[in-house]
């Protein structure tokens, strides 16, 4: 599996200096770079003895008792264990080493999540990454220390003291192995690699081009160049016309409130991986 992964270089290191020591980290890096990729190549990793969970906060940042309750049911444990504290104390107990992965972790901080991951929460998180053998690992678009953190409505430092890694740039090499195990057929690897790399959102972008490669989108009697120009347009295109639609839809049911739900939408489509 180590053939496939997208940062060979950064993952193993991460996988090395933090997973194999127990230690912990906070990976950040802008929207598109591959964060989410990077998970699952660290999985790949990871011994079977290994217990590994992953989590994404956009999807259960506004339930606290959905989050506790599935990271029950990825635990395997029993019981009346119904707080966080509760079962990440189990989760300490098991053998082997532990590793709790948290995705997006700065849609925490929206105004929308769910007011019981609050300060504790986060001080809970930090008992956790304590314990013996654990490896609590954040995923964000920013340095999760830049967030504000209060406690009893008053601004303070964050409880979470955990280390902090950016996430390396994609390479051209990097780019241009991926398109290799993506394409059977060699359309220039090492240019089309070289014009991605300069891109916002690289990653998302490469996934867009080999899924329009696939579908035949491609004209072989064209330049590169050009092929990549009309991609990298449709690109933009569509996600531009994403946020179009959502707008209209919004303000036709509701005119009064689509501007704060229009500004949460484009905010998450903004830290979309």
């Amino acid at each position: 599996m180590e053939q496939n992964i997208l940062r060979p270089n950064f993952t193993k290191n991460i996988h090395q200096h933090y997973i194999q020591k127990g230690k912990s980290v906070n990976i950040f890096g802008a929207k598109g770079v591959g964060k989410s990729r990077f998970i699952e190549d660290l999985k790949s990793l990871i011994d079977s003895d290994t217990n590994f969970v992953s989590f994404n906060m956009r999807e259960l940042r506004t339930n606290y008792k959905k989050f506790t309750k599935k990271l029950k049911e990825e635990l395997g444990i029993e019981g009346e264990a119904d707080t966080i504290e509760l079962v990440l104390a189990e989760f300490a107990k098991k053998s082997g080493k532990k590793v709790l992965v948290i995705d997006h972790f700065e849609y925490l901080f929206e105004t929308n999540h769910d007011r019981a991951f609050n300060f504790d929460f986060f001080d809970q998180l930090n008992s956790f990454k304590n314990s013996d053998s654990v490896s609590l690992l954040i995923l964000s678009t920013h340095n999760y220390k830049h967030e504000q953190f209060y406690k009893d409505g008053e601004l303070t430092t964050s409880p979470l003291d955990i280390s902090v890694e950016e996430i390396t740039p994609l390479l051209q090499k990097e780019i241009e192995n991926e398109l290799k195990r993506k394409i059977e057929q060699d359309l220039g690897f090492e240019l089309l690699a070289s014009m991605i790399m300069g891109k916002e959102s690289p990653y998302c972008l490469m996934k867009f081009i080999v899924k329009e490669i696939k579908f035949g989108h491609y004209n072989a009697d064209d330049f590169l160049e050009r092929n990549f120009d009309r991609w990298d347009k449709q690109f933009y295109k569509i996600n531009r016309v994403w946020h179009l639609k959502i707008w209209k839809f919004m303000k036709k049911i509701n005119p009064k409130s689509f501007m704060g739900v229009l500004k949460e939408v484009i905010s998450w489509r903004e830290k979309k991986d």
